[in-house]
């Protein structure tokens, strides 16, 4: 099957990161003398003092057949959901720390963006989960307090220490109430993000899962769940006078009142990732997470 040829392209950036600058002056470069029109973001338009603003990240991606963003993973979950509401396929280069969704470093852009322009890419689609805020007498649909997320959407307060109680539900059975420090909700995508470093388990990013793990459970025996993605997960707060909030990807936080429920479940949007360069899962997780060294 032949590989989509883009003709323009979307440049995204890390903001507050003035390094960027030359390689972004370098790729757009590149891409122009490969007949690519290129459509900047606004932080990408101030690294390059463009005279012209840059394009909000929704208006880009509805003008573009490809996002490249360069940054870390933050940079690339904030891009997500606005990239796959307009079926538009991300391709990242890490400029961050840690990056196990940006597929190429920052000293590999330029062959990066050659294997684009080349069709030398595969195309890696990823579930997303959609959290909403709802009362527990409504329906979800009757909620407009609702996002879509490609990591994780997070229960969790926002300051003092002590622990929250949560009652849970998975497709309407109950599962147990959870005395803890919060609870995630994450994809398989995720799985490698703040599920893990709550002890949940490294689940391939192309299954379909959701990964339910509690943040420093008070008991023990409250381990993760790792359920099917068509299940519907139902977190109800029942803490009366503590400052909850549900955090999404990291990049967003809504406030969760006593009573209300956070539903989380797959949501009909997908991701597509773009990889580039010959590395497997399993190479990303031995460097990022330094398997094997003593």
């Amino acid at each position: 099957m032949d590989k989509q040829r883009f003709r323009h392209v979307g440049l995204v950036a890390k903001g507050h990161e003035p390094s960027i600058a030359d390689d972004l002056h370098r790729i757009a470069k590149k891409l122009a003398s490969n007949n690519c029109a290129v459509t900047y973001d606004k932080a990408a338009a101030t690294l390059l003092q463009s005279s012209e603003e840059g394009l909000g990240r929704r208006d880009l991606a509805a003008s573009v057949d490809v996002i490249v963003v360069l940054g870390g993973d933050g940079t690339l979950l904030s891009i997500a959901p606005i990239a796959a509401a307009a079926g538009v396929p991300v391709l990242g280069v890490n400029y961050g720390s840690l990056g196990f969704l940006t597929s190429s470093v920052r000293e590999e852009s330029d062959t990066a963006i050659q294997s684009l322009l080349d069709g030398d890419y595969t195309s890696s689609h990823r579930m997303m989960l959609r959290a909403c805020i709802h009362d527990a007498q409504s329906p979800i649909e009757a909620s407009d307090r609702f996002r879509d997320v490609l990591n994780d959407a997070v229960v969790n307060k926002t300051s003092l220490a002590r622990i929250i109680q949560l009652e849970v539900t998975i497709d309407g059975d109950f599962v147990s109430r959870y005395r803890a420090d919060g609870l995630i909700a994450a994809t398989p995508t995720g799985s490698t993000a703040y599920s893990l470093a709550s002890g949940g388990p490294i689940v391939m990013p192309d299954l379909e899962a959701i990964i339910v793990s509690p943040i420093s459970p008070h008991s023990l025996v409250n381990r993760p769940l790792v359920l099917p993605g068509q299940a519907r997960v139902s977190v109800r707060v029942l803490s009366k006078d503590q400052d909850i909030v549900l955090t999404l990807d990291g990049q967003e936080g809504l406030q969760v009142h006593p009573g209300e429920v956070v539903t989380v479940e797959r949501s009909p949007l997908r991701f597509e990732l773009l990889l580039t360069g010959r590395r497997s899962h399993f190479e990303v997780l031995r460097t990022k997470l330094k398997w094997g060294d003593r």
